[in-house]
């Protein structure tokens, strides 16, 4: 004996099937948005954590110099080395110069001596060095 059925009954499985892709689909497009969010936000943190130790790095080689060997005094220039790179600094009341990282990232760093009493060191990590980037900075007073 054949088993029918209803003609109400057609398709049903079909329907079920699109409902059942069509949410799952809508779902999984959901929750991609937010992962690529995550993405996005670690990869910010990571540039702000790279930007920071620029800026931190910037100033301590500024600082070195400056201490040790007078590098920013304002009557003559002189050269010092940081990371590896060579930079001709000194000679006016403010001076800068910049550095670049093998992580892709750079500082930018400005000792100003115009206060006789006071040295201040500007220093501005970037993470990455181009396009957009990350900045974080540091100013230290002596």
């Amino acid at each position: 004996m054949k088993k029918t059925t209803p003609a109400d009954r057609r398709g049903f499985t079909l329907l079920f099937a699109v409902l059942f892709i069509s949410a799952m689909l809508a779902s999984s497009i959901g929750l991609s948005g937010l992962i690529i969010g995550q993405v996005r936000l670690s990869g910010t943190g990571r540039d702000s954590q790279f930007a920071f130790y620029a800026a931190d790095s910037g100033a301590e080689c500024a600082s070195y110099w400056d201490r040790v060997n007078n590098a920013f005094a304002t009557s003559s220039s002189s050269d010092i080395v940081c990371a590896g790179q060579s930079r001709s600094v000194g000679g006016a009341l403010t001076s800068s110069f910049d550095l670049d990282f093998t992580n892709d990232s750079c500082v930018s760093v400005t000792v100003d001596k115009s206060n006789p009493a006071e040295t201040i060191i500007t220093s501005i990590g970037h993470s990455p060095c181009n396009g957009r980037r990350v900045e974080r900075g540091l100013e230290v007073r002596y």
